[in-house]
């Protein structure tokens, strides 16, 4: 009856030699009964060699000699116990075991043999070990977080915040559990919470980090600037486990780049009205001597005038970006025929006097609702920049094409090409290609050509190999209610 019992029984004689073993204890063991039936328990069941500081043997027999010399039961303490592995002679099988030993004696009171009851925890005793490094490592992830200079945040893969560190705690003079969960909505701006809510779930289908730039109130109610990075934790299965979110107070910065940029404006500004001035006088000299046999005034008002065009543009330029930067900056949409205003583009670079040459794909007839000044600055921009970065005499592509509701707009030249760091700054404000730095330039005019596509609605972006050209592209929707409101 033992062998069919429902429990994981080992029968020893008194001189601890296996006399039979209940199904379940061969299951466990993972041995069968003519293999050990007839064995001494030690023999069938040895020490784990790979383990230096095993104890199961040692254990188990003293509990059997307590047993021998009291003639009681004896009840121990959970053991590891590996066994042998039938499949794989000299390895073990990991093993954890909550023993005991019942003596069974005859009618003359003599012993006839010992029952052990060895329930396999195993899977316990392991899931067990699991959580507490877990928790030893959530203690020291929580240590760390408190000691670094950043604020530092958990959340589950809808949102909901489940750890907040003191640093956070501190700047909003909130607990905890007023934060948890969404409650740190309270903290945000109410301008930003639809498009970090509508952001994080993009990046939760993507699997990908979020990076914007918020305002969080702190505790005096002033709303101050953060940059907030949220980073997935992904499980086996590439599924999202949590977000893991650092968030660093960038307002001083913000407020340095709002005075460059009043700087800027007021600088352009002043300066602008001298420039006019010294235009206005430059075409009045130049009609008036535009009969003279002097090569050399004729030629030297030419120079002038495009020195102070160039002038102008670099003004007009800052002075965007602070409107830009400021709100300012309206865009006045209007119907028009793309193509024509390329090939006007196209006609205007060419009389700077370049010997490239242009090769426009018909556009057809397509006809956009756009801001017509500012598509033109950004063609003549990315026109200038192909000209400015190839080879004198080389080709220059331009097409348009339109699909799924937008308009895609290329330029491609023969140039120096783009190399992949510089790829990812290159529409940044005042972003210059290091190893071009022999050409003139503030690194302006892609960033003003990006946002100047974005407040359409649009897309800019380049592709690029070193020494093979780059292509420039971007996009404008042909709808209306596509473009972004301004």
């Amino acid at each position: 009856m033992l062998q069919t019992a429902p429990n994981i029984y080992l029968v020893l004689s008194p001189e601890l030699y296996i006399l039979t073993a209940s199904n379940l204890y061969l299951e466990a063991t993972e041995t069968t009964r003519e293999t050990i039936v007839g064995k001494h328990i030690f023999e069938a069941f040895p020490e784990n060699p790979e383990l230096p500081d095993a104890s199961g043997v040692k254990n188990i027999n003293a509990s059997l000699q307590e047993v021998l010399r009291t003639g009681k039961p004896h009840k121990m303490r959970i053991q590891r116990y590996d066994v042998p592995d039938i499949h794989h002679p000299g390895k073990f099988i990991t093993r954890y075991w909550d023993p005991s030993h019942t003596p069974v004696f005859d009618d003359n009171g003599a012993l006839s043999y010992i029952i052990q009851l060895a329930n396999n925890v195993t899977e316990q005793v392991l899931a067990d070990k699991v959580r507490q490094k877990l928790e030893i490592s959530e203690r020291h992830f929580r240590l760390l977080a408190d000691l670094v200079p950043a604020k530092i945040s958990n959340a589950r893969p809808n949102g909901e915040v489940t750890y907040f560190n003191q640093r956070w705690l501190d700047y909003a003079h909130l607990s905890f559990e007023e934060l948890r969960d969404f409650g740190y909505y309270q903290m945000m701006h109410p301008d930003e919470i639809p498009v970090f809510t509508e952001r994080l779930a993009a990046a939760a289908k993507e699997k990908k980090p979020i990076e914007m730039e918020m305002r969080f109130k702190n505790a005096a109610g002033d709303y101050r600037w953060h940059l907030n990075i949220a980073s997935p934790v992904l499980d086996d299965n590439g599924e999202i486990t949590m977000w893991v979110g650092s968030t660093t107070e960038i307002q001083r910065l913000k407020e340095d780049d709002q005075r460059k940029s009043d700087f800027i404006g007021m600088v352009s500004h002043e300066l602008k009205t001298p420039l006019t001035s010294l235009t206005a006088i430059l075409q009045v000299v130049e009609t008036k001597l535009r009969k003279s046999d002097d090569t050399f005034v004729t030629g030297a008002l030419e120079k002038a005038n495009q020195q102070t065009k160039r002038m102008s543009q670099l003004i007009n330029g800052f002075l965007n970006i602070s409107r830009l930067e400021s709100g300012k900056i309206a865009i006045e949409r209007r119907s028009f025929l793309i193509g024509g205003l390329i090939r006007e583009v196209i006609e205007e670079v060419s009389l700077a006097g370049t010997t490239h040459i242009f090769e426009l794909q018909s556009c057809g007839k397509t006809v956009v609702q756009a801001d017509q000044p500012k598509i033109s600055s950004v063609l003549s921009n990315l026109l200038s920049n192909a000209v400015k970065y190839s080879p004198k005499g080389s080709r220059i592509w331009v097409s348009c094409e339109a699909f799924e509701g937008e308009l895609r707009v290329s330029i491609a030249d023969e140039g120096i090409g783009i190399r992949p760091e510089d790829r990812e700054k290159i529409f940044e404000r005042f972003y210059r290609v290091k190893s071009n730095s022999h050409i003139s330039g503030f690194g302006i005019g892609l960033y003003l050509s990006a946002e100047i596509v974005e407040h359409h609605g649009g897309r800019i972006w380049v592709e690029s190999e070193t020494g093979k050209g780059s292509v420039f592209y971007f996009t404008l929707p042909l709808n209306k209610s596509a473009a972004r409101n301004q």
